[in-house]
């Protein structure tokens, strides 16, 4: 039995959770309904994308990015499978948290299961958009990619550490891993990718050895990665920014009677933010997809371009020849 949630200001951002008897009302069958069509249109596009890519290899060789890119699909899918299992419906009452099925009630075991896998994939998405900008700052630079990765992944564990661990401390009070859970880490995840998006441009302009082809795709897969975690901030203000200054400045009355509207409605419209991401990716990543012979790849060019430079006499000759 779910713990008893007193009426006082502090415990407005407590939720507690509750089995799913069923969906009781219209915004709950809304709130479902959504997050369906929403997930099951992003699990099926990043499937899409790893099948695409692995269709333009014929399942061979494959570069760095297009491993990444296929990295990224599959944690995507995970992140999307386990928020549809665990399918949170904000109830009528601000302190409960509807989750499961009406047909599938999870032992205590499956809830801790599947709220944990929720929060790890879901912070993972985040972080690999992090790791996806150093690896390619890295590879531009000409640095060393394994000291990166040495540096970057006991952190990422680290950080699932903590997320499993708070995780449980919830499930176990019987309360929901807060709607907004996952964008806790977003300030040092934003700092990261704004960075390395800054030295990537500066690179671009200056770097001689690229193809206009070249700076043209890694520029889109820059836009990308700036464009989605400028989403996930926008989502971090709606769901979490927004209801704090309610709650803290705004009058008592006013926020107890529209809060939960407000949480319905704005969960409504970010529930969408996987599956604008998926498409910036799909549009960021579209020259890989024309891969056929790995040896004509265009992050192979980018990466002989910046590790083998012309030499001197190659571009006298070149001069000479273009004369």
């Amino acid at each position: 039995m779910s713990p008893t949630a007193s009426n006082g200001d502090e415990d407005n951002r407590i939720k507690y959770t509750r089995p799913n008897d069923g969906l009781a009302d219209c915004g709950e069958w809304i709130q479902y309904l959504n997050r369906v069509v929403s997930l099951t249109t992003c699990i099926i596009l990043h499937i899409h994308i790893i099948l695409r890519l692995l269709i333009a290899n014929k399942i061979r060789q494959m570069n760095d990015y297009q491993k990444l890119i296929i990295v990224q699909s599959i944690i995507n899918i995970l992140a999307c499978s386990f928020e549809m299992v665990l399918n949170e419906i904000q109830t009528s009452n601000i302190n409960y948290v509807k989750i499961g099925h009406s047909w599938w009630h999870f032992t205590r075991f499956e809830t801790i299961f599947y709220t944990i896998s929720m929060v790890v994939t879901s912070n993972s998405t985040q972080d690999f958009l992090m790791l996806f900008n150093l690896h390619r700052l890295v590879l531009i630079k000409n640095g060393k990619l394994l000291r990166m990765y040495c540096m970057a992944l006991p952190l990422m564990v680290i950080g699932m550490y903590g997320d499993i661990s708070d995780s449980y401390s919830f499930v176990e009070k019987g309360q929901d891993v807060n709607l907004f859970y996952k964008y806790t880490q977003l300030p040092i995840i934003a700092t990261v990718i704004i960075y390395c998006y800054v030295r990537l441009q500066r690179d671009f302009k200056t770097n001689q050895n690229m193809s206009e082809t070249t700076k043209k795709l890694q520029k889109k897969l820059s836009t990308s990665i700036l464009l989605q975690i400028i989403l996930s901030g926008v989502v971090w203000f709606v769901l979490y920014f927004v209801p704090w200054v309610f709650n803290e400045f705004g009058d008592p009355e006013y926020y107890t009677n529209h809060i939960v509207m407000y949480i319905i409605l704005s969960s409504l419209v970010t529930q969408w933010y996987s599956l604008i991401s998926v498409f910036l990716i799909t549009w960021s990543i579209s020259g890989f997809f024309h891969n056929h012979t790995p040896t004509h790849s265009a992050v192979k060019v980018v990466q002989e371009a910046l590790r083998n430079p012309p030499s001197p006499d190659l571009k006298a000759v070149e001069i000479g020849k273009s004369n």
